[in-house]
């Protein structure tokens, strides 16, 4: 009696049969890759020789001079009514549209406003230094150093000034208070 064993069927390509069809799809994506770099890759041709043909806009130099009284009768008042929350009306008129932040006149007077504030009533004194003053701007540094045993820690600002409007009607404004502070480094 002779019986006929059947061969075994396959389910499927063989491990060898799968590492050249793993093969031939990394190949596949390769030449893709190289194909989309040269469509959609930078060009190569070089940049236009003109870019505009407006003539180029030239800032106006700054002309150093002695910061004026107006300025610094300015930088008191700022201190005195913005800094402080105290008549917040007539500091509106003290600063410009960089340091109001696009708030109205009735937002400003709520005293939620973008001014750092300080309290003045302990102060000992505020003195200035002047970084930077040109015809229609100045830089000062100011110290806030509270009286002994306030309580309140002294603090230093950058207070940015700036002349708006033009003739008779330019006046000063305060553009800028910016806290001058350090990185506070963690003791080891």
């Amino acid at each position: 009696m002779s019986r006929t064993v059947a061969a075994p069927t396959r389910r499927g390509p063989t491990p060898r049969r799968r590492r050249q069809l793993t093969y031939i799809g990394i190949g596949v994506a390769a030449v893709a890759g190289v194909v989309a770099l040269f469509v959609f890759g930078p060009s190569k041709s070089a940049p236009p020789d003109v870019i505009s043909t407006l003539p180029a806009q030239v800032p106006a130099p700054q002309i150093p001079a002695p910061i004026s009284d107006e300025a610094k009768r300015i930088a008191v008042q700022f201190l005195e009514t913005a800094v402080a929350r105290k008549n917040l009306a007539q500091a509106w008129d003290l600063v410009g549209p960089n340091l109001r932040g696009g708030l109205t006149r009735k937002q400003w007077l709520t005293g939620n406003n973008p001014v750092v504030p300080y309290p003045i009533s302990v102060l000992d004194v505020a003195p200035f230094k002047v970084d930077q003053s040109f015809r229609d701007s100045a830089l000062l540094e100011v110290a806030l150093i509270p009286k002994q045993g306030s309580g309140i820690k002294s603090q230093d600002f950058y207070l940015g000034l700036v002349k708006v409007g033009h003739g008779t009607s330019a006046r000063w404004v305060v553009d800028n208070w910016v806290p001058r502070s350090s990185a506070l480094l963690p003791r080891n």
